[in-house]
């Protein structure tokens, strides 16, 4: 951490202990700047991790996922206070955060493969989308270093693709939400038309049977990948929503026929296991969010499903249902 930016958390972190006893904002720790990861699945499908070598990747992300955790908790947190002053604090903690590591431009360093290249652009899609939450309480120097430094991880995350010639399958849908959340987050037109151009392209390749022939190939995993393809997807969809344009709409409601065939497989794996032709990965990981997402489009939907799960993730900003409420707070 450079020297100004340790000075601002201290500051920071003694403005907010001071004026609110009952919060203190914890210290932000050590920007990362160069992200060295190890790939940890074995198989060139993408469908079987050695073990040894995922609980390296998990130390490794730790520094990353623990400070994007904490801003989505923060973020979080100053939509649910018992008073209006505390949630503020909570708001200003969390874009504490975000400038110290937007004034060393975390993450902006050396990447040295696609393993890296994803988690660039899943933190670049939590981040954006918390920041969405506390924008409101955010001063002027503030709204101009966190948003600088989202679009140049932005473009970064673009270059990233470019570069190593990835495939169009969720890691690209994952890209379209840090490029949307982006836009909204910063007023950039650009991001959004190339947000929109992705989500088209996902549509597109959204079969008449709701299946995603990149994620199918992932044998083993591909139910659980479908379900991680709605993570982005769904939210690119309610942040379409609130800029007034239904991305559910397109392919002829491409995104319902994901949903549903997802939903179905998760309560009968045998699905999936014809589709792909290979035993499915147990249990099913359901993912994060996506059906809370889906049921602001469609408040009935799967209401007597035997699945449920959590209403948000770090990579999603947090709890996507405050998301909500930030995106459709009147000014």
């Amino acid at each position: 951490m450079s020297t100004m930016a340790r000075a601002l958390a201290a500051v920071a972190s003694f403005t907010v202990a001071f004026c609110a006893p009952a919060f203190a904002c914890p210290f932000p720790p050590p920007a990362v700047h160069d992200l060295e990861l190890t790939r940890f699945y074995t198989d060139s499908a993408g469908s079987k991790a050695d073990p040894a070598l995922l609980e390296q990747h998990k130390d490794q992300t730790a520094p990353i996922r623990d400070y994007l955790r904490q801003v989505t908790a923060e973020a979080d947190a100053s939509f649910i206070q018992e008073t209006e002053s505390l949630g503020l604090y909570r708001a200003r903690c969390a874009l504490e955060w975000l400038e110290v590591w937007a004034r060393d431009e975390a993450l902006l360093g050396r990447v040295i493969n696609k393993q890296a290249s994803a988690e660039r652009r899943w933190t670049l899609a939590g981040a954006a989308l918390s920041y969405i939450k506390v924008k409101p309480a955010a001063n002027p120097e503030q709204r101009q270093a966190i948003e600088a430094w989202l679009g140049k991880i932005a473009h970064a995350a673009q270059n990233d693709f470019a570069r190593e010639a990835s495939k169009h399958n969720n890691h690209w849908y994952w890209l379209g939400l840090g490029l949307g959340a982006t836009a909204i987050a910063t007023g950039d037109e650009a991001l959004w038309t190339q947000a929109r151009d992705i989500m088209q392209e996902a549509a597109s390749a959204i079969s008449t049977d709701g299946t995603l022939p990149l994620e199918l190939a992932r044998e083993a995993r591909a139910l659980h990948y479908h379900a991680f393809a709605l993570m982005p997807l769904t939210a690119l969809a309610e942040l379409a929503r609130s800029r007034g344009e239904d991305w559910y709409a397109l392919n002829d409601g491409a995104l319902h026929r994901l949903v549903a065939i997802t939903a179905q497989g998760i309560e009968r794996p045998q699905i999936f296991k014809t589709l792909s032709g290979f035993d499915q990965e147990q249990p099913v990981n359901m993912q994060y969010g996506w059906l809370p997402l889906y049921r602001l489009e469609r408040p009935d939907a799967y209401a007597n499903a035997r699945f449920e799960m959590p209403s948000g993730h770090y990579w999603l900003g947090g709890n996507v249902l405050l998301l909500n409420r930030a995106l459709t707070k009147k000014p």
